[in-house]
């Protein structure tokens, strides 16, 4: 399992969160190679460790290092024995889809490894650097990337413009409770939207109508209920990929901007 930076332990770890170490580092550099249509992924890279006594132990066998590797989406979650130099993990299976976390971790391979780094901080009293099989000694930042088709898809697949009587001319409604955003309008401006998606009036579209929607979505998504539908797997998908948030303090009219790829700019 992942170890958050949250947690806590009765011996000095090396991690980017702690201050354990000093100025000591331990992580982890990635490079993600993927291929949507089939579902393989390949994972590669190489950890970063400049404590000499902590190398020495990986070195002797007194530790084990290796990659957690996580996927929610598809109940998937493995550790694997890796180099520190370079490692090189395939998933051909479509074993990965959606967010994927991974973490370095390093842990004693046996009872009594002792920690005899000079930079671990002085108010670790000796007894607490002694280990036992399984304790961890070093932890990595946990790393995230987005595997499958779902960042790939172009934001205006998700929506579907639908024709009703019920609707005010002038004006549109946002349906939520379906694979594909809805947005519904007047019959009369049903007809006039169409007619101008075969025109360079349609890039008036993406700002005018798409925008506002996208906005409702993420609204929304910051609340639990939409997860199951296609729309919200997508938009998901395209912001964990960008690295957008969509927590509370998050500009919603912004983020709706960079989803769409500043649609404003098509007007000018």
């Amino acid at each position: 399992m992942l170890i958050r930076p949250s947690a806590t332990f009765a011996h000095p770890v090396l991690s980017p969160h702690t201050d354990d170490y000093g100025e000591r580092n331990f992580d982890i550099t990635l490079d993600i190679e993927e291929v949507p249509e089939t579902g393989a992924v390949k994972i590669t890279g190489a950890c970063v460790l400049d404590d000499g006594a902590v190398r020495n132990l990986l070195k002797t066998g007194h530790a084990t290092l290796g990659l957690v590797v996580e996927c929610l989406e598809t109940y998937f979650q493995r550790f694997f024995a890796v180099a520190l130099e370079e490692f090189s993990l395939d998933f051909p299976l479509g074993e990965l889809r959606g967010r994927v976390a991974v973490q370095a971790v390093l842990a004693a391979s046996s009872d009594n490894v002792r920690l005899e780094s000079e930079a671990i901080a002085e108010d670790y009293p000796p007894h607490t650097r002694l280990l036992e099989s399984g304790d961890v000694i070093a932890v990595s930042t946990i790393h995230s990337f987005e595997a499958g088709l779902d960042k790939l898809l172009p934001m205006e697949s998700i929506f579907r413009l639908i024709s009703s009587e019920n609707v005010p001319e002038g004006i549109f409604l946002v349906e939520l409770d379906s694979e594909a955003i809805r947005i519904e309008v007047h019959p009369k401006l049903y007809t006039t939207i169409y007619g101008l998606r075969g025109t360079g009036m349609r890039d008036v579209l993406l700002p005018a109508l798409f925008l506002p929607a996208v906005m409702t979505a993420l609204v929304a998504m910051r609340n639990s209920g939409y997860e199951a539908h296609r729309w919200h797997r997508v938009i998901e998908a395209r912001c964990n990929n960008e690295g957008i948030s969509i927590d509370s303090s998050t500009d919603l009219a912004l983020t709706a901007l960079k989803l769409l790829d500043a649609p404003l700019g098509l007007i000018s």
